[in-house]
């Protein structure tokens, strides 16, 4: 079943067309990439796909619900990680995941479980009183990562995940990332980190201009590019050459 669908998407800011006619599905057990330079358009894709921005023409579904039309319909589905979090300083780590259980209508105990999991994995443990504001931006973003986990989405939409993160924890996002797709859940990224995009994506779209120049699993793109890294791919494409 396909978790995503993004048809013939098109995204004006005035006159400037920052995504153009872009289209790729995503399946389930899938982590797709959008790659390409700043200002490919790959931010206000992914913020179009949460329902943040309303697509000019075009369409995106989760789940076969409109994001745009049957909005709560398809979001339940979906958690996001932007690459720029603003959270309420004057909450704690732990009151961070009490809201998150009720407006997601989790059970207090179940959001408290998982959450006790991620905290270990990501070094939180400890933290759990401490105020937002007093968090370093690595803990942050360990702490938006974690409230992306917890409800287990069918899509978890990702816009520069490894932002601020240590080794370890570039580590352990890997591996949950990996074990979130086993179960059958959906993950839709943007990194120009793409050493590692070649190490977990199934699928990688290369934009341009807004333009999505080509589609495919990491082999397929090298070989049709006739290149050895996607990093080389992605110079290829923005050079011309």
């Amino acid at each position: 079943m396909q978790v995503l669908e993004v048809n013939d998407l098109w995204k004006f800011y005035g006159s400037y067309p920052a995504v153009r006619g872009l289209t790729f599905a995503i399946d389930e057990g899938i982590v797709y990439s959008l790659v390409g330079p700043n200002g490919a358009g790959k931010t206000t894709t992914l913020r179009t796909v949460v329902g943040l921005l309303s697509p000019s023409r075009g369409s995106v579904k989760v789940m076969g619900y409109d994001v745009h039309r049957e909005r709560t319909k398809a979001l339940k589905y979906v958690t996001y990680v932007p690459d720029n979090p603003v959270l309420y300083g004057e909450l704690t780590v732990m009151e961070y995941v009490y809201l998150l259980a009720s407006i997601r209508g989790l059970e207090k105990s179940l959001a408290e479980r998982r959450a006790e999991y991620y905290f270990e994995r990501f070094e939180l443990k400890g933290l759990e009183k401490v105020k937002v504001s007093k968090l370093s931006r690595g803990n942050i973003q360990k702490l938006i990562l974690t409230m992306a986990f917890i409800p287990q989405p069918k899509l978890i939409v990702m816009d520069e995940p490894y932002m601020a993160l240590d080794v370890l924890a570039q580590k352990v996002l890997k591996e949950e990332i990996k074990e979130l797709v086993k179960s059958g859940s959906s993950v839709l990224l943007s990194s120009h980190v793409l050493p590692w995009v070649e190490g977990i994506a199934d699928r990688v779209c290369i934009m341009h201009r807004g333009i999505k120049v080509i589609e495919g699993t990491i082999t397929e793109v090298k070989q049709a590019m006739k290149v050895s890294t996607l990093e080389d791919a992605l110079l290829k494409v923005i050079t011309g050459e």
